[in-house]
Formats: structure tokens, C-alpha cells, sequence
């Protein structure tokens, strides 16, 4: 039987994936992406915004993840995220409108905005239209 890698994937809001089987994992490493095969050598990587892809039995999924950090120990990866989201549950619609919401609380002038709030909406936001995007160019591949 072939080795799989035990990952998961865990925020301060929602367990997404608890050692769930999968084949590979590519996660968003500050130096780069950086690819996990079944065995690799025990490493723990800071991890930026971007998208986290496993493949588990010829299927792919991708998350949306903000940030945090990944221990890597042979078979298994264990994903610490700022937040995450599965790309098949970001509503399209929804996100235009949060990322328009950031883009315009980030141009009003004055004290009654939270700068810090403002700036970490635009970048969720961001991060979800760069993952739809992903996901609509995977579609026209297939």
C-alpha cells in the first residue's frame, strides 16, 4: 500500500482537517512554495497568505490560507493557519462584495476607522477573489 501523508489543517476558529490520508501537499512557505511527499524530512515553515493544495486519491483541493505555520514530521504535516478556507465554499457573489467593502473602508479618511481591521478585510478578501480566480482557470483546463 502506498505511504500517505496524515494532514491537518487547524485555525483558532475551526478544525478544517484532522489527519486526513492524502498523496501530496504544496503549502505557501515564505521562501516559496514548497511540496511534501510521503517521508519527508521532519521542518517547521512559516507559512504567508496563499493557497495550500493536497491531492488524496486523484482529487485536488485547494484552501485559501492567511498566514501561520507548518510542522512537517515524515507522514505528517500539521497546518497552524491565521484562518483558511476551502476554495468549494467561498461564495463568489459574497466575496466581490466583502473585497469592494475593504477596498472602501481603506479609502475613507479619518479617526473613526480601525486601520488594522480595515487593512486585514482587504486581505482576506483578496485572497479569496486570487483563489476563485485559480478555481475558474482549473475549470477551463479540465
Amino acid at each position: 500500500m502506498k505511504e500517505k501523508i496524515l494532514l491537518s489543517i487547524i485555525t483558532p476558529e475551526k478544525v478544517y482537517l484532522s489527519e486526513g490520508k492524502v498523496d501530496f501537499v504544496a503549502l505557501p512557505a515564505f521562501g516559496g512554495e514548497m511540496g511534501i511527499l510521503p517521508g519527508h524530512i521532519s521542518f517547521v515553515v512559516q507559512l504567508k497568505d496563499g493557497f495550500l493544495r493536497y491531492s488524496s486519491g486523484g482529487e485536488d483541493e485547494i484552501f485559501a490560507i492567511l498566514g501561520g505555520f507548518a510542522q512537517i514530521d515524515k507522514n505528517k504535516v500539521m497546518v497552524l493557519a491565521e484562518g483558511a478556507e476551502l476554495t468549494k465554499e467561498i461564495d463568489e457573489e459574497k466575496a466581490r462584495q466583502e473585497y469592494q467593502k475593504a477596498k472602501d473602508a481603506l479609502s475613507i479618511k479619518g479617526a473613526d476607522i480601525d486601520l488594522d481591521a480595515a487593512q486585514a478585510a482587504l486581505r482576506r478578501s483578496s485572497l479569496r477573489m486570487k483563489v476563485l480566480e485559480l478555481k475558474s482557470k482549473r475549470k477551463k483546463k479540465k
